[in-house]
């Protein structure tokens, strides 16, 4: 039977690893099709997406099955190919191409003995039994391959005579994380290297700012040759690395600093993105505290696509070695905070939310304050990759590749890899090839001929929704060329006003501006016409454009009663090309939406079983609600079937407290879909986190949450949302201490006063608390009886204190109990045994 498992990401935290081959990547930009296909691979398991980024190099994205970003990772990069492991268990080593040229291959060395070396390390945190060894030899900066054993602190290699350098990394949540590195010479006889964990020293970049804490780092090595070793990820952790150095490598370290306090659902109205290196000798203590007032300093917005999600912001320092890792910070989606970077040095920076992927432009700030960015404004739809790999020709072959369907009104390019794609490429009215990808290739005539491209791109997705469907018609000529040269397809650029943080229109007009082009050989470009329609392309309606230089504006007033608004343009250039492009719900209207069922019709309509996807018989957590205390871990599972005649592409839960569209709370989760026959699919969603403090933080977040609930079909034409598909209640723990009567003994007739507390746990000070003005009933039980009966019931003070009075009558025993209510869990607390006398 089939299966797909679907790691949602989850931007509940930091510590994401995107490393790269020979540079760093900004934004996926696949230049075949089988690497989207590695994207968009349901395959169970950590797993490697390796993309394309400007001067030909390429990087990787470690997407770990849990989906969870602050998991930590060791990495090595080396020879055009990367290896990543999780840190803290067995877990295995992945790895893939990263597109960068493997080192030239040496001549062949006359054999030489070898030596057995074993490397160690010594140290008592328990994670290094599962700690990754890399190895290079010194003389040549050779990597050198070693099996590191599972459940052990060394690894065997033999090795030639020669200069050598060990690094190895471990960690795990909530624990100090340590490179440690060593140089060392094999001679003629075997021996044991140790890799002394007490050689380490805190590595770290701090902030004069007393309301900052650590919120992540990425600790590596860049090597002479351009390999690298290091770690990344781990929530809030310190990092340790080796402080005795020889010439050659260099200590290079990314820290992310957040506001104390601050979590996935209450982000950080700031974000420190600091970055320093440390060449040959290392320092004794390498921690180096800057000023706030000698960073720059520049204000981030990023909106909503027509919902409140959680996101993520993701930076990596361009190293001069053009090595890195990528960390992130939980961000609100709307939401603007104020970044505070080292000056002087290039970062790459992605935003995402759900599996949407925004790039911005790098950026190289001086000290001080600079002009903000914005991200997300809407009509999302195409742009040029902007990259040396657009859709080209080399001789009698096209290269396709229109896979940046999501950009944004400022530029920014845009990817979402849960989106399904769809391109042919047709010549006089007959198809030469279609792919179910945004990439194509395709051999040609060499005459220079036209050609119809036509891409359609659909998704549904809970983090956003905007451009449902996004489809582009381009019509232009190319003959043969003996170098890679761009297609000249026209592109459009949209921007807009009247949009608020959602990109939801009110009630004044709705500015665009669309602005025309034509690739590569920059031909004049006009803009024909531009439609609107508020009921998903049923009907069209033109506006009016007015032409102002290269653009053309138009404005456009949504009425009251819309929920999205698609748009339909059309452009022509001096050579004959056109460009026909439809969005559907490129924005929001003023009507919130509901639960949805699209059928083949492409609307919002009752449907036989076989034009419908149904989810059906959604259960979370067994039915039962959950309590959480003030620490430890949150652990959910939900479970969903789905019925589609065509198989599904894509499904997913979230959970939601609040409002639908502007919630408090949002929990995302990890969906695995198994067929358990045909048409009919059962899913299973999981809600791990290991920190509750990171992901609740909020005492309004206690209380019943909705869980949304999600499926598509395999074809992409059925589409079902439901936004409360079941409710779940996160609760409370709460303490009740044990009665205490007095007096002990007590005559029969006498008064018994029974005393105690309740407290109850508060999300935000992470402590428990009185829980004043709740009813708490007094029970008794007989000595040797078998059922509590009720004595009285008393409130709790402003304290939490429970005092309550009754007449002796018999020995026996007394308990108050708690009922509990919405948001708190009930709880009896031990009873106290009165000797009546």
């Amino acid at each position: 039977m089939a299966r797909w498992s679907r790691s949602r990401l989850r931007t509940l935290g930091i510590g994401a690893i995107a490393v790269l081959g020979a540079s760093l990547v900004a934004v996926p930009a696949m230049s075949f099709a089988g690497e989207e296909s590695l994207l968009r691979a349901r395959a169970a398991g950590d797993r490697i997406a390796v993309t394309e980024t400007s001067g030909g190099h390429s990087a990787f994205r470690f997407q770990p099955a849990s989906g969870d970003r602050r998991a930590p990772y060791s990495f090595v990069s080396t020879g055009g190919q990367v290896e990543a492991r999780q840190l803290g268990k067995a877990a295995p080593v992945v790895s893939a191409r990263t597109g960068a040229a493997a080192p030239a291959p040496r001549a062949a060395a006359r054999a030489a003995a070898t030596y057995p070396t074993t490397i160690t390390v010594a140290s008592e945190n328990w994670t290094a039994w599962n700690k990754t060894i890399a190895l290079w030899n010194r003389d040549t900066w050779t990597y050198v391959p070693v099996d590191n054993p599972a459940n052990s602190l060394s690894a065997t290699v033999s090795l030639p005579p020669g200069n050598y350098y060990a690094a190895s990394m471990y960690g795990i949540y909530a624990v100090d994380s340590y490179l440690l590195t060593k140089a060392f010479t094999v001679t003629s006889k075997a021996q044991t290297v140790t890799l002394a964990e007490s050689s380490a020293k805190e590595v770290a970049i701090k902030a004069d700012d007393s309301t900052a804490r650590n919120d992540g780092s990425a600790v590596w090595m860049a090597l002479p040759n351009g390999d690298m070793v290091g770690f990344a990820g781990g929530y809030g952790v310190r990092t340790f690395a080796t402080t005795v150095s020889v010439p050659g490598p260099v200590l290079k370290v990314h820290q992310i600093l957040v506001k104390s306090g601050s979590s996935a659902q209450k982000p950080s109205p700031y974000r420190y993105d600091l970055y320093h290196a440390w060449e040959h000798p290392l320092p004794s203590s390498p921690i180096l505290t800057v000023k706030t007032s000698s960073l720059a300093k520049k204000p981030v917005t990023i909106k909503a696509q027509g919902r409140d999600t959680l996101g993520a912001y993701l930076s990596v320092p361009m190293a001069g070695d053009r090595s890195g890792a990528f960390t992130s910070t939980s961000v609100r989606v709307p939401g603007t905070f104020t970044e505070y970077v080292t000056p002087g040095v290039t970062f790459s920076r992605l935003v995402e939310w759900g599996s949407q992927q925004v790039t911005l432009a790098d950026h190289n700030l001086p000290a001080g304050a600079s002009d903000g960015d914005t991200v997300g404004t809407g009509p999302v739809m195409p742009a040029g990759r902007g990259l040396s790999g657009n859709s080209q020709r080399y001789r009698d072959k096209l290269l396709l590749t229109e896979n940046q369907q999501f950009g944004d009104a400022e530029g920014n390019r845009g990817y979402d890899y849960h989106a399904h794609s769809t391109t042919t490429l047709s010549t006089g009215g007959k198809v030469l090839k279609t792919a179910s990808s945004s990439s194509l290739s395709v051999d040609v005539a060499a005459a220079a001929r036209t050609y119809e491209l036509e891409q359609t791109t659909t998704r549904k997705l809970a983090q956003s929704l905007l451009s449902t469907k996004v489809q582009s018609r381009w019509t232009f000529s190319s003959g043969n060329t003996s170098n890679y040269t761009a297609l000249p397809l026209i592109d459009l650029g949209v921007r807009s006003t009247g949009l608020d943080a959602r990109n939801r229109a009110g009630s004044g007009p709705v500015g665009l501006t669309i602005t025309p082009t034509t690739r590569q050989t920059g031909a004049a470009t006009t803009a024909g016409t531009l439609e609107w329609s508020a009921d998903d392309g049923a009907t069209w309606t033109e506006l009016p454009l007015t032409a102002s230089g290269g653009d053309y504006t138009a404005a456009l007033r949504v009425p009251a009663t819309a929920t999205f608004v698609s748009l339909r343009i059309t452009a022509t250039n001096s050579e004959g090309g056109k460009l026909t492009r439809t969005v559907l719900r490129a924005l929001a209207g003023p009507v919130a939406p509901g639960d949805e069922v699209i059928t083949r019709t492409g609307q919002p309509a009752p449907a036989t079983q076989a034009e419908r996807i149904t989810v059906t018989d959604v259960k979370l957590n067994g039915g039962t609600s959950v309590t959480l205390g003030t620490e430890g871990r949150i652990d959910l599972t939900a479970t969903f079937m789905v019925i589609g005649p065509t198989g599904i592409a894509d499904a997913g839960l979230e959970l939601w407290h609040g409002s639908d569209l502007t919630p408090d709370g949002i929990l995302p989760t990890s969906t695995n879909c198994e067929q358990i026959r045909p048409a009919k699919w059962s899913c299973t969603a999981w809600l791990w986190d290991f920190d509750i403090r990171y992901v609740l933080n909020s005492n309004a977040l206690a209380g019943e949450w909705h869980a949304a609930v999600f499926a598509t079909s395999a074809d992409g034409t059925l589409t079902t949302d439901l936004r409360s598909a079941a409710t779940i209640s996160l609760k409370k723990a709460g303490v009740l201490t044990a009665a205490d009567g007095t007096p002990e003994p007590v005559a029969k007739g006498r008064t018994i006063t029974v005393t105690g507390t309740l407290t109850r746990a508060d999300w935000e000070t992470w402590t428990y608390r009185p829980y004043a003005g709740q009813t708490v009933n007094l029970q008794w039980i007989k000595l040797k009886g078998t059922t509590w009966t009720k004595v009285v019931s008393v409130r709790t003070d402003s304290a939490g204190k429970l005092k309550a009075t009754t007449t002796a009558s018999a020995d026996g025993s007394f308990r108050f109990v708690y009922a509990g209510d919405a948001a708190s869990t009930g709880v009896s607390g031990a009873s106290d045994y009165v000797d009546v006398n």
